[in-house]
């Protein structure tokens, strides 16, 4: 834009007193076409750092260079506290299936197929059926009505609790199955043993005038007891309890039936077939102990 012949007709107006004004007007004029076109190879137009009058706003000038040529705020690190969001990560399978458990620590739930009378009465998957149930009591304490003590009720509270009860069965005749499990934080092993400890003593206590409690399995780890609540009644409930710990978890699968019948028999329409206690607490502690760990 600095052409040999605009400078030579500079030079010529300027020579001409009588035009001074009008050739100050033309240079001004010049200048300010000069600065407003700006740099066509995206030099500076004072390269020594001197800046460049201008009679008026510049025009705003599309910026040439990549935009990832220059830091930006943007996509510098995060601010403390709020992390950058990654669009290539997708969430993993598991995030979505329990929303309001965010260390995703159950679904541990037990082959449907281990569970007794599954021939039965094919149980349909567990975890279908789970729900959140903290603060809850287990299946056993709600049928004795256990007074549970303020120390097991406090160390209880500390666990992420679920339950999960297959089928639509009435429970009259029919025989009801429910898998409850309590996960404390990895390292609590020894809260979860006090819990267990506690839930044993309970069912012990649960034996009175009119229920009556047979343990078959008690141990350390383990305890399968039968519980006949209101024996001396036409229709006595019999509930078979199964507990156990292990890995952070205690661990309750109870199934009861209550019969109905006209003729005043006290037992469900399906006989129980008396399954192995050690075949249905392996089924309950395989998807919480790691093989090789004692559960």
């Amino acid at each position: 834009m600095r052409t040999p012949a605009r400078s030579t007709t500079t030079i010529t107006t300027l020579s001409h007193p009588g035009r001074l004004f009008a050739a100050a007007t033309v240079l001004a004029l010049s200048v300010g076409s000069l600065t407003a076109c700006g740099p066509t190879d995206g030099a500076p137009d004072a390269a020594d750092g001197t800046p460049t009058a201008a009679t008026g706003p510049p025009a705003p000038q599309p910026s040439t260079a990549p935009q990832t040529s220059s830091p930006s705020r943007t996509t510098g690190p995060s601010p403390e506290g709020t992390p950058s969001a990654d669009p290539g990560t997708a969430p993993s399978a598991r995030a979505g299936r329990n929303p309001d458990d965010p260390d995703d620590r159950l679904h541990q739930w037990m082959e449907s197929g281990a569970l007794p009378m599954n021939s039965v009465y094919h149980w349909p998957v567990l975890e279908t059926s789970a729900r959140v149930a903290d603060g809850e009591k287990f299946r056993f304490e709600e049928v004795c009505r256990a007074q549970r003590p303020a120390r097991l009720d406090s160390l209880a509270d500390g666990a992420w609790m679920e339950k999960a009860r297959p089928g639509t069965n009435d429970g009259d005749q029919n025989w009801l199955a429910q898998e409850t499990i309590a996960a404390f934080r990895t390292g609590e092993d020894q809260q979860a043993s006090d819990v267990f400890v506690g839930l044993v003593e309970e069912l012990r206590a649960c034996a009175s005038a009119r229920n009556s409690v047979r343990f078959t399995t008690r141990d350390a780890r383990h305890a399968v007891a039968t519980i006949v609540l209101e024996k001396d009644a036409p229709r006595p409930t019999t509930l078979h309890e199964y507990l156990a710990v292990g890995q952070n978890n205690v661990l309750e699968l109870s199934m009861w039936a209550t019969p109905y019948h006209q003729d005043g028999g006290n037992e469900p329409d399906v006989v129980w077939p008396g399954p192995s206690d050690t075949a249905v607490l392996d089924a309950m502690t395989a998807p919480v102990c790691p093989k090789g760990k004692q559960c």
